[in-house]
């Protein structure tokens, strides 16, 4: 179990891992949860998703909702926190299978052909690949059910990004780097709860609004929005197409496919996004805590934050 990846064992812009403890002491000073029971906590941009994990380790909170719009996170989150059963005897078979692929036996794929060389070494991502189509082909004979196919894609995602050659995003490879075989798939390590836990993928604006239209109460919501002009489906697109292994087409020097699931908390229209947001948790929520990274005097423009302090007010 010791080589198991945790929720946290990512490179993730913005992740609130080494503010668990901040998040929980701000909350304490205006709610103070310690006799508390059954609490819900909407976690309305769930990012790496430690946030969620932090307050599920906690016996006050019942009820989760986790909710993304990447389709790598929302794998992630099924594969961490959906409580269905899964057989760890049979993933620890398909692991062994997978650690005696050999590279040299291999026929090209997708993704050694797009991304050998740059992201990885020619040698992984043929493994990559294979291991790719290989959980396609695993639940579609039923070999696998959804959860197990869920912890097996995951596991992919966090082994892949482990070695990638990248500064932690896929926004570029970085050149004259000589590529060296590093791939090792190892699990991703699943959180057991009692908890009740909802999983979303969705925009966190419209999903607020069905909550208010059906009256869904929610003790805690955290917002997390994304701060400048950096679309994080354009800084994880090579994790997002592992996911969904739709196989798009690629544009550029990065690889990238045609823009999708654009953030509007990425554009000028931001300030008015957040407003929408906030007057329609408001409704349904008693306490709502945020988290904004102050970027306000960056030198790239890209970077700078799209909301200023004073609006967030």
């Amino acid at each position: 179990m010791d080589n198991r990846f945790k929720l946290s064992n990512r490179r993730y812009t913005g992740a609130k891992t080494k503010l668990l403890k901040h998040i929980d002491s701000v909350i304490k000073e205006k709610f103070d949860y310690t006799n508390a029971q059954n609490l819900s906590f909407f976690d309305v941009f769930g990012g790496t998703g430690v946030v969620s994990e932090y307050f599920m380790q906690k016996p006050q909170f019942g009820q989760f909702i986790v909710n993304d719009f990447l389709h790598s996170n929302f794998c992630i989150y099924q594969g961490f926190f959906s409580q269905d059963l899964f057989d760890i005897n049979k993933l620890n078979e398909i692991q062994a299978h997978f650690w005696h692929l050999d590279s040299k036996t291999l026929k090209e794929n997708y993704y050694s052909k797009h991304f050998g060389g740059k992201f990885f070494s020619h040698n992984d991502v043929l493994v990559i690949g294979e291991i790719r189509e290989s959980l396609d082909k695993l639940l579609q004979n039923k070999q696998i059910n959804t959860k197990e196919f869920y912890i097996l894609l995951s596991s992919l995602l966090y082994s892949s990004d482990r070695i990638a050659n990248t500064v932690g995003h896929y926004d570029a490879y970085r050149k004259n780097t000589l590529l060296q075989d590093r791939f090792v798939y190892e699990l991703i390590d699943p959180i057991t709860s009692n908890a009740k836990i909802e999983i979303f993928k969705q925009d966190s604006n419209a999903l607020v609004k069905e909550f208010v239209a059906t009256k869904k109460h929610i003790d805690i919501a955290f917002i997390d929005p994304p701060y400048n002009s950096r679309q994080y489906a354009r800084f994880y697109h090579l994790l997002e197409t592992l996911s969904k292994n739709n196989q798009p087409k690629l544009y550029g020097v990065a690889l990238k496919p045609q823009p999708e699931n654009m953030s509007n908390y990425c554009k000028i229209g931001a300030k008015e996004a957040f407003k929408d947001l906030i007057e329609n948790l408001a409704k349904i929520s008693k306490i709502l805590v945020v988290t904004y990274n102050n970027t306000y005097v960056s030198k790239s423009s890209s970077s700078q934050n799209k909301i200023q302090l004073e609006e967030i007010n």
